[in-house]
């Protein structure tokens, strides 16, 4: 990967898709040859399988939920739950279909839904609870979604490019009002593809195009950081985080800094379009200038504590020279 530029490109993102589906299928094709003569288990459904991946077959994020939690039975030696892991995870197929729109309960996926929300409560220092939206939520949700993507293909065709080639499944959910912190969206490495999306926030069409662009650059960012993390500060030392009221791991910084710029890209590019109206226009700009703000604030913290690979400089240095352009 060489083009670390903030702008996104569907291109690069179908790249970055399908060399992860690629990486998938190899580690399964490592692990199936060392547990063949320790467990049982169809080995013709895993060739297919592997086989399908590396052609790019559109697997959901429960196949790599399903992988994530092999690989911790596996590491901790029970056999038991690796050979129910393996059985469930050979009856997977590919989506038919570009990214699908779910509610958390929806039947398609409702028996991975507990995985879904225990792997995306993984981080210790992040709480929330989320839940399945209501039926008239889901309704309403699902029109604005539709009436919000056909505005995103319309004013910003690549980011709809690279939201389709890196978003397999966009997850309604609902999250606790009373909470510490609102959900309002989130993805997690773990769950390759997937976008969970709280039904009830963001107001209108604008905040929601900002929070597509939000959580896909955070999906972005697990791609970059697959052969190579961003930083290799410890997760344990944690750090004042701006655009949090607590300290946060260097990578959260990291991430919360570069997926500001990526916000203000979204917002300056709407803008720039000239479809929105005066009162979303107005919306946009406000955004556009907190997006600024946290990202001037978070990127003072990474300059003076981010121990940056490689990587991550290449990737930082993208989104401060857009940043920078802006102030020309």
């Amino acid at each position: 990967m060489t083009d670390f530029s903030l702008s996104p490109k569907g291109a690069r993102a179908r790249a970055i898709d399908l060399r992860m589906r690629q990486s998938l299928a190899d580690s399964l094709d490592y692990i199936a040859t060392e547990i063949h003569s320790l467990i049982n288990f169809d080995q013709k459904a895993m060739a297919g399988l592997v086989a399908q991946l590396r052609q790019g077959a559109r697997f959901a994020p429960s196949t790599f939920a399903l992988y994530t939690e092999l690989v911790l039975a596996l590491g901790s030696g029970d056999t038991t739950s690796a050979r129910l892991l393996l059985a469930e995870l050979l009856d997977e197929r590919p989506q038919q279909q570009g990214w699908r729109l779910l509610a958390l309960d929806d039947a398609d996926i409702r028996t991975q839904a507990p995985r879904y929300m225990r792997l995306m409560g993984s981080d210790p220092g992040t709480e929330f609870n989320i839940v399945p939206p209501t039926a008239q939520t889901v309704t309403q949700f699902r029109e604005r979604f539709a009436r919000t993507y056909r505005l995103l293909r319309t004013a910003l065709p690549e980011l709809a490019a690279e939201f389709d080639a890196l978003v397999s499944q966009v997850i309604m959910v609902e999250g606790d009002p009373v909470a510490k912190y609102q959900f309002d969206g989130g993805s997690s490495y773990m769950l390759w593809g997937g976008l969970f999306l709280n039904a009830t926030s963001h107001p209108n069409d604008v905040a929601l195009i900002e929070v597509m662009a939000h959580e896909s650059a955070h999906i972005l960012l697990f791609g970059y950081a697959s052969d190579e993390a961003l930083v290799n500060n410890d997760d344990d030392s944690l750090y004042h985080s701006p655009l949090r009221v607590d300290p946060r791991p260097m990578d959260g910084i990291f991430h919360a800094t570069y997926v500001s710029a990526r916000m203000h890209w979204a917002m300056a590019s709407l803008i720039a379009s000239g479809v929105l109206d005066d009162e979303a226009r107005e919306f946009a700009r406000a955004a556009m200038k907190a997006d600024q703000d946290n990202f001037a604030a978070g990127y003072s913290v990474v300059a003076e504590h981010g121990d940056l690979t490689a990587t991550g400089r290449a990737v930082m240095a993208g989104a401060l020279d857009y940043m920078d352009s802006i102030k020309a």
